[in-house]
């Protein structure tokens, strides 16, 4: 399972408490962990998975704005990028929306639960290669990154850090997308710095 959601998604699910449907995390760096996520996408090859919708409209500002920096992108695309994990978990069935939005943005609106099997699927996953040891593929070895530096380490199995730590820095040495990884993470690290959160 889990193959099917985009890193954005996963990010989200992680996030959300499985009954109320909030966001146990701050909503901003949940957003700005779905905007790096969407633009780590771009550089990923694209293998079974197809391009979520927040990676295409990440692709859409960084054409329509190049003199921007990747901080730009992120702070641009943070809340299309949340939006859209939502929406792709809706379309999924994963989880249901409850509330109403009033003019398409305020509101309460939650998402809860309501096929748990992805999220112990994606748990199950993220705890063999954190407790268990067993080699991460490039899109986990790619969540895990925007994870411990969005701050979102909370929504992983706990009592890992130093495998956390050490997978994460692989990452970002590893040739084919260390350079991608490093700059967007660099980005990441100075808007959640810049937001004191």
């Amino acid at each position: 399972m889990t193959t099917n959601l985009t890193i954005g998604e996963q990010i989200v699910l992680l996030a959300l408490d499985e009954k109320t449907g909030e966001l146990r995390e701050a909503p901003l760096r949940v957003s700005l962990a779905a905007s790096a996520a969407a633009l780590l996408e771009l550089e990923l090859p694209s293998g079974p998975t197809p391009q979520s919708a927040a990676a295409g409209l990440m692709d859409e500002h960084r054409r329509a704005h190049p003199e921007e920096t990747p901080r730009e992108w992120l702070l641009a695309v943070r809340e299309p990028a949340l939006d859209a994990a939502y929406q792709g978990l809706l379309e999924k069935g994963i989880v249901q929306e409850q509330g109403r939005r009033v003019l398409g943005a305020f509101g309460s609106v939650k998402h809860p639960v309501t096929d748990p099997s992805e999220l112990v699927a994606l748990r199950g996953r993220l705890t063999a290669v954190l407790a268990e040891g067993q080699e991460p593929d490039e899109r986990t070895a790619v969540l895990l990154a925007v994870l411990r530096h969005s701050g979102l380490t909370a929504v992983l199995p706990q009592g890992f850090d130093e495998r956390l730590t050490a997978l994460t820095e692989e990452q970002g040495q590893a040739a084919e997308l260390g350079d991608a990884i490093r700059t967007t993470i660099g980005a990441l690290t100075a808007v959640i710095a810049t937001a004191a959160l």
